[in-house]
């Protein structure tokens, strides 16, 4: 046999264990549902007195949530989610819009919570979602403006959908840049990072595949050529969207303004404290599987929900006066 041949064999055996292994990691990462867990407790709009409307935007579910009492304005927040059970783990935050007389409409991606799908399928899918979220907005609500505040995976899709349709404002809370960085950040610490280095063309690759050109959208080039007004915050101690992967480090422009939140992780519209004990519950789940049934039913029913998700004042009022 040529040595030409045997070379290309060789090659073609390495990319298609490289590509499989890609595969694998973007599979674990991606294609599953992330719905509420049933030990924990979520707050919910009757916590707060907020009114609340179900919607539906083809496999999508949403909520518009608003607060009868509080003063009316002629705006409209549009809340998009990070990763996780959908907008149920933010209702603290979207009650703090309530009260400040903003209507709120809330809608979980795709494979998450209250909408369908078998999967969420990839990052530029929250974009998407954003995207809808904002068309359902301006059509139900034509006179009013329309802000958008995302965290994390939310705050790059709230960037990126910045693009694709106009909007007055925009928020983006500890957002990553792409997706390749953000499953790079991920695999790293599992499969090392030379190898999770190499595999960074092939993820390219699955998103190109998936979602077309759009799939590998820059959040900080979508903040940088974007004219809208936005709001960068990030964490210093911020240790799952780190400077090398966030937007808030590498962005700048005359519309871009920024809001470093000292001695905050990756929740920095919590208090410090807040941070710590939300930082004891995911701890909790991850040993639970080593408690008794009646210890871990315990545990989480008697955790205090309340503390864990204790706003920072300071931080949402920094929201609030930008959206103003």
């Amino acid at each position: 046999m040529e040595i030409w041949l045997i070379v290309l064999i060789v090659v073609l055996v390495v990319l298609l264990i490289l590509l499989t292994l890609a595969y694998l990691a973007y599979r674990v990462a991606f294609w599953k549902r992330y719905d509420k867990n049933p030990l924990l407790k979520y707050y919910t709009a009757e916590d707060f007195n907020l009114t609340s409307e179900n919607i539906e935007i083809g496999k999508l579910r949403g909520i518009i949530y608003q607060k009868d009492d509080a003063p009316k304005r002629d705006d409209v927040v549009v809340f998009v989610h990070g990763m996780g059970p959908g907008h149920i783990a933010y209702t603290t935050e979207i009650s703090y819009f309530c009260n400040l007389g903003y209507t709120v409409v809330a809608v979980d991606s795709l494979g998450c919570n209250l909408s369908g799908g078998r999967n969420i399928k990839g990052m530029y899918e929250g974009v998407k979602t954003a995207v809808a979220a904002i068309d359902y907005a301006r059509a139900h609500f034509p006179e009013k403006e329309v802000y958008l505040v995302g965290h994390s995976w939310g705050g790059y899709s709230v960037l990126c959908a910045s693009k694709r349709r106009k909007v007055e404002k925009v928020v983006a809370i500890s957002a990553p840049n792409s997706p390749v960085k953000t499953i790079y950040g991920g695999a790293a610490s599992v499969i090392t990072k030379p190898v999770a280095a190499i595999l960074c063309p092939f993820w390219w690759l699955i998103n190109f595949l998936l979602f077309g050109a759009h799939g590998n959208a820059n959040a900080i080039k979508c903040a940088r050529k974007n004219q809208t007004p936005t709001l960068l915050i990030h964490g210093d101690k911020d240790n799952i969207v780190s400077p090398s992967k966030a937007v808030f480090y590498k962005t700048y422009g005359e519309n871009v303004s920024k809001y470093l939140a000292e001695g905050k992780a990756h929740n920095p519209y919590n208090t410090v404290a807040a941070e710590k004990k939300l930082a004891e519950l995911q701890a909790a789940l991850v040993n639970s599987s080593k408690m008794t049934e009646s210890e871990r039913i315990d545990y989480f029913a008697h955790f205090d929900y309340k503390a864990a998700t204790e706003e920072d004042e300071v931080v949402m009022q920094a929201i609030s006066d930008f959206l103003n």
